[in-house]
């Protein structure tokens, strides 16, 4: 993986979303910090670049920010998870798709109809866009430290060619 990468974060105000920022803009990876709402995009960003001093960080809507990247992670609460996916359908086409959602009803972990909220996202993309599952056993404690060694992170999906950029992209960060 070469090239320039572009990550959209959708979710990325939440605890996870604003951690995994950290953790690839300190690499070099432009991220776009998605929201439902713009301005708590660019309000975290702000706080993210105090941190961080330097890199390729930004702050936009949703769709604003899924338009400009080549891979998207859904890092959304599961309450959200299949309208938030849904309503970005249109603009996921083509893109790989990092679904880091871990489906919790009040704090405890339970199995959607569909299995999982990778399979849910996949049922709804249909073959527009690859959904790889990653990142769900990493806490945003453990992202927020860029240093940090992340240890095992496991990555799965149906597309192997998308998981292998997936794969690079977690090696990149750790």
């Amino acid at each position: 993986m070469e090239k320039d990468i572009n990550i959209a974060i959708v979710g990325g105000t939440g605890s996870l979303g604003s951690a995994l920022a950290l953790r690839l803009v300190a690499p070099g990876v432009r991220v776009i910090i998605g929201s439902r709402d713009r301005e708590k995009a660019r309000t975290v960003v702000e706080s993210l670049r105090k941190i961080l001093g330097k890199g390729s960080l930004e702050g936009e809507t949703n769709q604003e920010a899924v338009q400009e990247a080549e891979f998207v992670v859904i890092a959304v609460p599961y309450e959200g998870h299949a309208t938030t996916v849904a309503q970005l359908k249109g603009q996921l086409t083509g893109k790989t798709v990092i679904d880091a959602v871990v489906p919790l009803k009040k704090g405890r972990p339970f199995v959607p109809l569909a299995g999982s909220a990778l399979m849910e996202a996949q049922e709804i993309l249909g073959d527009e866009a690859p959904v790889i599952g990653a990142l769900h056993n990493i806490s945003a404690v453990d992202l927020q430290s860029p240093d940090a060694s992340l240890g095992d992170v496991l990555v799965c999906g149906d597309n192997d060619a998308a998981k292998q950029k997936v794969m690079e992209i977690i090696h990149k960060i750790g």
